[in-house]
Parts: C-alpha cells; structure tokens; sequence
C-alpha cells in the first residue's frame, strides 16, 4: 500500500488565494466626526515589515484603483527591503466612506496624521504612482514634519499631469463628457480589467508561445526569474495572483474612482481644486523656499526622485518635459535634492510591475538613511 503525503503542493490558485488572507492587508479606522463630515471609517493595508518593529516606513499614495489591494503585488520586495509600507484607500474605495468630491483630498489630509498616530508610526517617506501624485505632493506640503527627520524622500513614479499642460487627447476630449457618465467609470473599468484585459493576456500568451519556437527559450527564462525577483512567484501563481487581486478589488467598492477621474481632469469648477499642488510651478515655489530654509536650520535636504513611464499615453512626452521643467533643480533649489529618470521600456503601469526591478529601487531610496528617532516639531507650509 503505498503511503498518501500528509500535505500536498499547493495549486497556483490556491496559494493566491493564501497570499491575500492575511488580516495585514483587511484593516480599518474610524475618523471620529467633525462639523464638516460625519464619522468616517478608512479601510488601509500595511505591509512588509510588521508593526511594531524597528523598520523604516512608506506611505504609498497609489494611482486610481490601486488601492490597498496594490499591497498584495509589493509584499515581497517590502519584506526583502526590509520596509514597512502603508497604503491607504482613498474615499469610496474598498471600506474607505465616500465622501463629497470637494473633500476628497482634505479628508484624505486628515486621515495621514490621525492614521499614523493610531499606528505609532512617527514618520513616513512617500511614494505615489499616476493620480496618488496629487495626494503625495499634498502630505509633503502640509505635512513636512512626517517624513523621516534623517533622510526625507519622495518618490513619484509615471506623475500625473494635467491635459491642459500634457495635451493627451483622451483626456482633453473626456473634459467634454457630459458629468453624469462620469458615475460610471468605475464599472467600465472593472469591465475591462476582468473580462478584456484577461482575454488579450491570453492572445498575447498565444503569440509568445509561437514565438518562442524560434528561440524564445531564454525570454521565457528571463521572465519566470524576473518574476520570482520580484513576487517571489513563478509566472503561473503571479497570473492566478493577478487574476485573484483584481475580482475582490472591483468586488468592493470602487465608486471613488468616478470622482477620482473628475478630480485628475479638474472636471467640475469649484470641486476639483488641487489644493496645495493645484499649480506645479506654484508648489514647486513654495517648497523650495520652504526646504532652503530648513537646511539652513541645519536639517537633511529633501530628496526628490522621479521616474517617468518610457512610453506613457496617460501624459505623453510633453506632459513629461512639462513636470521636469516644473522639477528641475534651478527651480527646487538649494534644499532639495532632485532627480527626474525615463526608465527604459517601461508605460504607465509597468513601472510598477515589481518585476521590473522600479519598486525596489524607489523602496531603498526611501529608506536611505532613514531612522525612527529624532522628530522634529510640526510645521507646515498649508494654511
């Protein structure tokens, strides 16, 4: 009689299905009431290192539906960083409450500070990707006392840029739509990301296996190492992965992605302001001549490091020359160190496909000489 394994190998559905479990990536908080809003709960994820620990951490401001769920893919090169990383989900995403398109990002403001005391994390560096641009430059602004008092850091991966400087015609021409079909984007792209997108992953498989017969070996090697580098996953778990991450992401509530998308377009007068980065060159003014005095009180610059999409059709390249032209460093000044990079053979959202080797390089950016100790006293340069 032979003898049956007390445990089998776990199948790449199931060990997807095991990656997502784990409560680290299912919190939620309460923000007590106040006399703009009523009591509002906020749903986040914390990665990497656990809590408690004497890690460096990052506050992630994710593009449109990324979400906490983004968490999931960044896991394994977080713990191989050794770095915490937060994620928080905006209004109307996941358990987050929706709130007015006029509060999106005051509430958001609110919600960093009292998130991070309940978490008894002392500071944070930053890193956003695409429309979490906004949401970063705004904790910076308001918030410079956060990021660690050692080594301060932000990290913009694909920034967003707005049409009226980048003139991409999809989003020039999506300013014209009447408001109301606005309240659907969120189920148009759940549409597309489960149902279009994976049968076109599936044509282009098809076209790679037929490729590979013409020595392709060595690309499929390439990619099964590239990916386990950076999700610590073979090729089939990632795309189960894959698969599994983005079903319960559009299961929950998306409906914030229809007045994110009218925040990035500055869709609706007197509702979509930008706050304190509304004006690039503005912001860009007003944190150079805040940093240059902070070095002059003897602290650390601040490090500023943007990572531009090769090819990116969500701001094109005169978006891209217009963002460097705003961040350069004649116009930063003598405060802050910056550095604008095109990554080669990269778009818009493979910039943060961890096989791409992008994510560990902005984790160890964030971290460089990063310590818990040391907090200064809060300032802020929001009114």
């Amino acid at each position: 009689m032979s003898s049956v394994p007390s445990s089998q190998p776990l199948s790449p559905k199931e060990k997807a299905y095991l990656l997502i479990s784990p409560l680290t990536y299912h919190q939620s908080f309460t923000i007590p009431a106040t006399s703009t809003h009523e009591a509002l709960k906020v749903s986040y994820a914390v990665i990497g290192r656990p809590l408690g620990e004497d890690a460096p951490t990052i506050l992630f401001c994710a593009g449109m539906f990324g979400s906490r769920w983004l968490g999931v893919w960044l896991n394994h090169v977080a713990e191989k960083t050794g770095v915490r990383v937060l994620f928080i989900d905006r209004p109307g995403f996941g358990g987050s409450t929706l709130v007015p398109l006029s509060q999106r990002i005051s509430v958001f403001l609110e919600t960093v500070p009292l998130l991070l005391h309940h978490l008894r994390i002392p500071h944070v560096n930053l890193i956003s990707h695409s429309s979490g641009t906004v949401f970063a430059l705004n904790v910076l602004a308001h918030y410079p006392h956060l990021l660690s008092p050692t080594s301060p850091s932000i990290s913009l991966l694909a920034p967003w840029v707005h049409q009226s400087h980048s003139s991409v015609s999809i989003w020039q021409a999506a300013s014209y739509l009447p408001n109301p079909l606005l309240n659907h984007w969120n189920t148009l792209t759940s549409f597309i990301v489960n149902n279009a997108v994976p049968k076109l992953d599936a044509s282009s498989g098809a076209l790679s296996s037929i490729t590979s017969l013409w020595g392709g070996k060595k690309d499929t090697e390439d990619k099964e190492k590239k990916v386990y580098e950076g999700y610590g996953l073979t090729v089939e778990e990632k795309e189960e992965l894959n698969k599994l991450v983005l079903k319960c992401l559009f299961a929950e509530n998306t409906k914030g992605g229809n007045d994110e998308a009218r925040l990035c377009l500055k869709f609706v007068a007197g509702e979509c302001d930008w706050d304190a980065c509304d004006s690039y060159p503005s912001f860009v003014k007003n944190i150079s001549e805040f940093w240059k005095s902070r070095v002059e009180e003897g602290m650390p610059k601040l490090r500023v490091n943007v990572l531009f999409a090769e090819e990116d059709m969500m701001i094109g390249v005169k978006g891209r020359k217009y963002f460097e032209e705003c961040f350069s460093q004649e116009k930063c000044g003598q405060g802050i160190e910056v550095s604008c990079t095109v990554t080669e053979g990269t778009d818009h959202e493979s910039l943060i496909d961890c096989s791409q080797g992008f994510v560990e390089e902005v984790f160890r950016f964030a971290v460089k000489g990063s310590s818990r100790s040391g907090i200064p006293e809060s300032d802020s340069l929001g009114a």
